[in-house]
């Protein structure tokens, strides 16, 4: 799989790294605990087998975007991803739709209109874990808006990261 991905800035980066570090401190499920140089707070704006690395974008790179609630996707019985929710202002999605016409191919999930914009805090937790890891959540809140450094594209194949200009 490979994906178009908003990168933070350093301050939103260790913002998002923070509530990660809280979930290990608590002996939590965390994107804390995956320790490839790769894993970066981030949030992916297309995925699919075949997306090619673009060359760049007809619409500006926002410079902010807003956590929201969290929220959960199944994955598979007793078991979710827990992310935090981004807003959908129209400069994201400006964005978003500019990703999709400069790398087509996205999965269904990716597309204007089906995507559901988070950056991920763990996957998997289990459903017993859910509650401790609120609690957890509730003691390290994400500043009201997190500064956008760029846009990376991964290829999880060849477990590569091109920077996108």
């Amino acid at each position: 799989m490979r994906s178009i991905e908003l990168v933070l800035d350093p301050d939103a980066e260790r913002a998002v790294r923070g509530a990660w570090e809280a979930l290990v401190i608590a002996d939590l499920p965390s994107m804390g605990r995956h320790t490839s140089e790769t894993n970066a707070p981030h949030v992916t704006l297309a995925a699919g087998e075949t997306l090619p690395v673009p060359s760049g974008f007809d619409a500006p790179l926002p410079r902010v975007i807003r956590p929201a609630g969290l929220l959960l996707f199944p994955a598979g019985p007793g078991r979710h991803v827990l992310g935090v929710s981004v807003v959908v202002d129209p400069a994201l999605a400006a964005f978003h739709e500019a990703v999709h016409r400069a790398a087509p191919g996205g999965v269904d999930t990716s597309l204007p209109g089906r995507w559901a914009p988070h950056l991920t805090l763990a996957r998997r937790p289990r459903d017993v874990d859910l509650p401790r890891m609120l609690e957890v959540l509730a003691s390290v809140p994400l500043p009201e808006t997190l500064g956008v450094a760029g846009v990376r594209h991964w290829d999880g194949e060849t477990k590569t990261v091109t920077t996108v200009s």
